[in-house]
Parts: C-alpha cells; structure tokens; sequence
C-alpha cells in the first residue's frame, strides 16, 4: 500500500512541476531557467498548503487543494504539452552537441532517481518535522507524528513541505524532494553559466557544481539545507532575469523565493537582506530608481495578493508563536560568537580550512603513495599557526576537518580550488554586476563569521556559496584560456567524484 502512495505523490508532483515548466516556458524562460523556476514555485505551494494545514489543525487544504489543482493542470494543460515537448526536444540536441558533460549529468540523475526508489520506504532518516504545539492539538497531523515518536516544534518553510509526504508516513525522499532540489541547483547554475560562456563550459561548471559530495548526499537525503539553497540559486536567477528584463512578476517571485529559503538555521535569515540589498544595489546602479517605481507600482493588485504568501513564507506566525512562548526566535537555540571582530577573523580561516576537502579516498592514496597524511598535516598548520595566535576565539565546539567519505560530507575539492579563487577574481577583474554579487557573498560569509560562533553544524552555511557561485567559474575559465583537453580532463575529474559521492551516499547514510 505504501508504494501506491509514494507513486501517486511522485506522479502528482511531477505533473505540477511540468505544468509549471509549460508556464514559465510560456512567460519568457529558458528552458533551464523554467526547470529551476518550477521546481521552486512547486516546492513553495506545497509548503504553504501544509503550513496553513497545520496552523488551522486539519488536513483538510491539502486534500481539497491538491486534487482540484492537479484536475485543472490536466484540464487546461494539455495545450501547453506541445510547446513543452519542443523545447524537450531542444534540449536533447545541447546534449548531443556536448555529449560527455550531458550525458554524465543525466545519468547521475538516473541513478539518484533509482536510489530514491530504493529508499522510498525508509523511515528512518525523516527530518525533524513537527506538529505545532497547541495549533495542532487534536488534528490528525498530530496524531500522525505522535505516532512517529516526533517531538513538537513550529515546522518553517521547507520543513512544512515534507509534510506532504510524512503525514502519510513516508519519508522526505518518497517524492524526490531533495533530487528535484539537486536538479534546480543544477538548472541555476547552467542559466547563470550561460550567460558568461558557451554552452559547453556551461555544462561542465553545472558538472563541477552538482559533483559537490554535499550536495549530491543531501540529493538523496533530503533536508531543508538543500531545498533552501535552491530557493537561492534561483534567486540569483531572478535577479539577472530582473536586470535584463525589468518584469514585475519576477520581482513578486524573486522576494517569495528569498523569504521561502529562511529555515532553522539562523544565517538563513541573514541571507534575506544580502540578496535584497544586492538586488537594490545592481539595480539603481544599471537603471536608476525610476524604474524600481515602475516594478512595484505594476500590477498593484497582485502585489497586495502576495503579500499573505511573503508573510507566511517570512515565517511571522511561527516567530510570534516562538516569542509569545518564550521559544528561541526559530525554534533551536543560537550559539553566539561573543569576541567580535576577533572571532570573525578566525572563523573565516576555519571556514577556509574547513573547505579543504580532498576526499577521504584521495588521502588515502597519498597515504599509500608517498605516506603523507594529510589530514594530519592540514590540521597540524591549524594547531600551529591558528591556535596559538586566536586560541579559542569564535568557536562554540571543537574544530575538526571534513574529508568526504568518512564521516560528514563536505564540499570536495573543486569548491576550493575553482570556485574560492573565481570569486576572488571576479570581485578583482569582473563586471560591475560580478564584482557586486562576489562582495554581496563576501559579506554574507563574514556576516556568518561575526555572528555565529563555530560549531559542527557550520557547514551549512557553505552550501549556499558555493551552489549559487559556482556559475563564476565560467566566467573565470573561458574557453580561450581553458582549451578542449583541459575542459575534458576537468569534466572527466567532476564526473569521477560524482560517481563516488552518489555510490557513498547512497551506500550508507551519515
């Protein structure tokens, strides 16, 4: 019976998330901007059909709204199918054209899609997601999770999606949801990519990126990280798209996506201003405010019908839930970074350090080739030269490298080889909007050194950067500088580590 279930929600998601695809296509998108968009506009209509399920105590929203939405979709979408199959169709040629990084790519999505399948009926790695104490007393969602023996805190924007799959006892994973968030991240990246190089550079910076063995372990376990950072890699999308063709429903998009990103941890919160005022920034600098006037003043009365949407997705109700019980403002305490500038400093070098991420197999070789240990060695330059100048300045809990493969997935070693320095030369040699969307994240991770003292959980705030940047290194790497062999043997080391972190992703969760 459990199977019919996670069948019917993965068959009625991707029928939303196709007919999503046909509206943004109709509207102007690409076809990778209209994949990235759909599987983001889907991700937020389900979250805020659960979130009003839950504030109101019944399941009754998610049942009425789902299947009149999916009748009208497969009432009033099969005009649209043609179109659709067409740019399909367009799509498949680009592979053809780049057969190896295409190809690579969706034989990757392949296999995650047959290892979800696998692990469809796994319960045992749901994400924390809980009813709401009091809203929820006597529902039938709290007596559903009650009897999954989880606790009770306000859910937020992602974690309310999961409902869509928990409240008939199946995990995250029975829809997809974190591969669909793995393939956003992708289509973002590709449409960023486009638009400093040619297609094939392109699809070997979306390699690089989807290759990131975080990215694909939270591919296949899905948590609110990964959904969250898609929300911002399309984002950063919109705010080309803004820059380019000044249309107001991409404006209303671009603020439901950053507040649909907020979730626990707290730096998501502090994303929301940094994409904002990036947005404000490159905007009046290219046009000037009169046309930030024309945006809103557009269609006033869809701007007003967004504004319960934006406010469920600011997630007011769960911070006055929070605060009127007394409850940390996001519901898990925030461990402080209490030494100031001091603490930032040393941070941003953890986070350096912490970036370094050879995998485990690649230091085991070099154990074995030359007996060089090098976590040992990385974390002997920490203990000399960071500890005794900082001490334990900054830090919440102990500092320990990630080397992907033992334990917790890191970033592999392309987000520090290529992505680190491409942003540094683009803050240096790039174009006014590059050099503003490197300093907007520059600030964004010294704003997550100052504030939030370090602790194991502080990776998260990497996913972000380096999902949402990794389009730079087409900018970084053009094609007259990174010839045919150097781009393949680039392609070929991205497809190695994408094999191996689905394979230990998928062999055994950590």
């Amino acid at each position: 019976m459990m199977i019919w279930v996670a069948l019917g929600l993965t068959a009625e998601t991707a029928v939303f998330i196709l007919a999503a695809t046909a509206w943004f296509l109709s509207m102007g998108y690409t076809l990778a901007e209209a994949g990235a968009g759909a599987v983001v506009m889907v991700f937020m209509a389900l979250s805020l059909i659960h979130q009003m399920s839950l504030f109101i105590g019944s399941p009754l929203p998610g049942y009425i709204l789902e299947p009149a939405a999916l009748a009208g979709l497969l009432f009033f979408g099969v005009r649209r199918l043609p179109h659709l199959l067409r740019e399909l169709v367009s799509a498949t040629r680009l592979v053809h054209q780049e057969i190896f990084s295409g190809l690579t790519i969706a034989a990757a999505w392949t296999a995650m899609a047959g290892l979800v399948m696998v692990g469809w009926l796994s319960t045992d790695h749901l994400p924390t997601v809980h009813p709401w104490d009091g809203l929820m007393t006597g529902s039938v969602f709290g007596g559903l999770f009650r009897m999954a023996g989880i606790d009770a805190i306000p859910p937020l924007n992602a974690t309310a999606l999961f409902y869509h799959t928990a409240r008939f006892g199946l995990g995250p994973n029975a829809c997809g949801f974190g591969l669909l968030a793995h393939m956003a991240v992708g289509f973002s990246t590709y449409a960023l990519a486009r638009r400093y190089t040619w297609p094939p550079m392109a699809l070997t910076v979306t390699l690089m990126v989807l290759s990131m063995p975080r990215l694909v372990f939270l591919g296949l376990w899905p948590s609110a990280e990964l959904v969250s950072t898609a929300a911002i890699a399309f984002s950063m999308v919109l705010i080309y798209r803004l820059l380019e063709q000044h249309q107001s429903g991409d404006l209303r998009f671009f603020f439901l996506c950053i507040l649909f990103s907020i979730y626990a941890n707290p730096l998501s919160i502090a994303l929301v201003p940094v994409m904002g005022l990036l947005l404000v920034v490159i905007m009046i600098r290219r046009h000037g405010w009169l046309l930030w006037r024309e945006l809103l003043a557009a269609k006033p009365l869809l701007t007003v019908l967004t504004l319960l949407p934006a406010m469920m997705l600011a997630q007011i109700p769960v911070f006055a839930w929070n605060l009127a019980h007394d409850h940390p403002l996001i519901g898990t305490a925030i461990a402080f970074d209490n030494h100031g500038i001091l603490g930032a400093a040393v941070n941003l070098v953890r986070y350096l350090f912490v970036s370094f991420d050879p995998t485990e197999p690649l230091q085991r070789m070099v154990v074995w080739l030359v007996g060089l240990d090098l976590r040992g060695l990385v974390m002997g330059i920490y203990n000399s030269l960071v500890m005794p100048v900082f001490g334990p300045a900054g830090v919440a809990d102990s500092f320990t490298l990630i080397f992907s493969g033992s334990g917790p997935m890191g970033f592999g070693p392309f987000a520090l080889l290529l992505v680190v320095p491409s942003m540094i030369y683009a803050m240096v040699r790039g174009p006014r909007r590059l050099k503003a969307v490197s300093v907007a994240w520059s600030g964004y991770l010294y704003l997550a050194a100052l504030v939030v003292a370090w602790h194991p959980g502080s990776l998260a705030v990497l996913s972000p950067l380096y999902a949402a940047n990794g389009f730079v290194v087409a900018f970084a790497l053009p094609p007259w500088r990174l010839r045919r062999r150097g781009m393949r043997l680039l392609q070929m080391a991205f497809t190695l580590l994408l094999a191996w972190s689905i394979v230990r992703a998928g062999w055994a969760p950590v």
